[in-house]
């Protein structure tokens, strides 16, 4: 009977200590296992999270440079905004000396001053002022834009108005080529008129 309750007595413990030997190897295999599933969840929000505040980063900075209005550099007047296009005298048009015509131009800026020069087509020669009836500085009416000019005694054939200045300001530009001619010797006064109303350029 001894012997039956010491061999179970040792029986016993020796079973204790396989449950316990397993029980401790068993924290120890999950428990690291666990921390690191634990580290791995943690990283991949950790991640997820870094994605998603750089993706509304980006976004932020893309919307932003695409809605915003782009900076629009300031217009400024030059003088090719004053430069005349010019309606009279035309191209291949004829005026007589001692008639009157009115110089026009069609412009993007008011013009209120204007100053010009007759030049020879031929000889590239600007006329005195005196010779081509053309003042050389002309104020323009505020509720006229064109200027009178009465063609002066000069040698018939081929010239240009050329534009020296718009509105103080320093330019060059230029009417087309037209043709000055006399009229004949002999005509009326009644016929002058007619010639000068009828010539081209004339309105």
């Amino acid at each position: 009977m001894s012997f039956a309750y010491w061999s179970r007595y040792q029986f016993n413990n020796a079973l204790s200590d396989l449950q316990t030997t397993i029980t401790a190897n068993t924290l120890l295999v999950s428990s690291p296992l666990e921390k690191d599933t634990d580290l791995a969840s943690t990283s991949s929000e950790i991640s997820e999270a870094l994605a998603s505040s750089s993706e509304e980063t980006i976004l932020e900075i893309t919307t932003a440079s695409t809605s915003s209005p782009q900076a629009t550099p300031p217009v400024t007047a030059t003088s090719i905004d004053l430069e005349p296009s010019f309606t009279f005298p035309q191209k291949g048009g004829r005026v007589y000396i001692g008639c009157t015509y009115p110089v026009s131009w069609q412009s993007s800026a008011k013009i209120n001053s204007l100053g010009t020069v007759l030049v020879d087509a031929g000889a590239r020669k600007s006329i005195d002022p005196t010779a081509s009836g053309l003042a050389k500085e002309s104020v323009i009416e505020t509720d006229s834009q064109n200027l009178n000019w009465k063609v002066g005694m000069v040698w018939p054939g081929e010239y240009y108005i050329k534009v020296s200045n718009i509105n103080g300001v320093d330019l060059e530009t230029r009417s087309e080529v037209f043709t000055i001619s006399r009229i004949p010797k002999g005509t009326s006064a009644d016929e002058r008129e007619k010639i000068c109303k009828e010539s081209d350029g004339s309105f």
